[in-house]
């Protein structure tokens, strides 16, 4: 395993800042963390002058699929519980069950998020199924089928296999909402759902 796009523009702690690193237990390429989470929490963090971005990171498998990121903060001592209260109140609707954050010392849960990951078989299928199909119209039509029980995230392209990933309240609601959708879409023949 290894830790892609990693970086941090800050080389030294003063009394005055405090490092926070918030863990995201989801599967998450690099330019979908910063879509989803680091710039829009930066452009909040500039906007109050309470803080910034200062690095982020991809776990990444041998195979090089995502399996979980960190994000790094430098915030303002003075600001520090507000902004705790910012990630948990955000990380309810967006942020994935066993994600946290840390900072001194202290790491608080954070997310109540289930994910669904949607493995599509990249190879075994009929040539003409792939030459006809997109899978972004499998990711539109996933999403509109959901709604508000969740939404499609980000994926990973391997080998043999193309995963999407969606993130909602309920994994088994979700589940249930497109399987009619999956055993008829020609992309998603032999697809398997798996809780992630």
């Amino acid at each position: 395993m290894k830790l892609f796009n990693r970086k941090s523009k800050v080389e030294t702690v003063n009394d005055e800042i405090c490092n926070v690193v918030l863990h995201l237990n989801m599967r998450l390429m690099p330019n979908d963390r910063g879509a989803l989470f680091e710039d829009p929490i930066d452009e909040v963090l500039h906007k109050h002058n309470i803080g910034e971005v200062t690095g982020g990171g991809t776990l990444l498998s041998e195979g090089k699929m995502p399996i979980s990121c960190d994000i790094d903060f430098s915030i303002k001592k003075e600001q520090i519980d507000n902004f705790i209260s910012f990630l948990k109140n955000v990380g309810i609707d967006t942020m994935a069950k066993g994600s946290y954050v840390e900072y001194d010392g202290q790491k608080d849960e954070v997310g109540n998020l289930e994910g669904l990951s949607l493995i599509l078989d990249g190879t075994g299928l009929d040539e003409n199924v792939y030459k006809e199909n997109d899978v972004n119209d499998v990711i539109a039509e996933i999403d509109n089928l959901i709604e508000e029980k969740g939404q499609y995230h980000s994926y990973y392209i391997g080998e043999k296999n193309t995963n999407l990933y969606f993130y909602g309240n309920s994994f088994d609601e979700m589940k249930e909402i497109i399987s009619d959708y999956t055993k008829t879409s020609p992309l998603c023949e032999n697809s398997i759902i798996e809780q992630i």
